[in-house]
């Protein structure tokens, strides 16, 4: 866990050089999700630009900033997330990819390389709001490789 500028991510970058796809000391998908969450994004850089502390109850905004690596605003990225309670791979146990998938959602654009996304929590917990920004003209498998974990606190 890392903090830049009020914004803590629970991503660490991978030294092993390897590919993701190659790296399979842990087995299969859960292998692949450690080594995914284990790297830092690709071709672009997300930021949150708003509180991480949320009221349990109470339906609240967060604010991404996304850039390329240039620092440019993407503004045509498909932002897409699940939240899940407890940190990084917490919740991944007899989960497969559809599983992951099926609770996936996008994020609001509201230009400037700015996305929000509403979110509720239910308990006093900690979250994981599993983060990936697809920049425009980049398959849907660009997303294992642009993808960052940003906690959430609900108080």
């Amino acid at each position: 866990m890392y903090v830049t500028g009020g914004t803590f991510y629970l991503s660490a970058y991978s030294e092993s050089g390897q590919p993701m796809m190659s790296q399979n000391n842990m087995g299969g998908m859960m292998g692949m999700c450690q080594s995914m969450m284990n790297s830092i994004p690709q071709d672009v850089v997300i930021k949150t630009t708003s509180s991480q502390v949320a009221n349990v109850g109470e339906e609240s905004t967060f604010t991404l900033f996304v850039t390329d690596k240039k620092g440019e605003p993407l503004d045509n990225a498909n932002v897409i997330l699940h939240i899940e309670k407890g940190g990084p791979m917490e919740g991944m146990d007899g989960m497969n990819m559809m599983d992951m998938m099926g609770k996936m959602f996008k994020a609001e654009n509201i230009g400037s390389g700015q996305y929000q996304v509403k979110f509720t929590p239910t308990e006093k917990v900690y979250y994981t709001m599993h983060t990936h920004a697809i920049p425009q003209g980049k398959s849907m498998m660009s997303m294992m490789n642009n993808h960052m974990d940003i906690g959430i606190i609900a108080k």
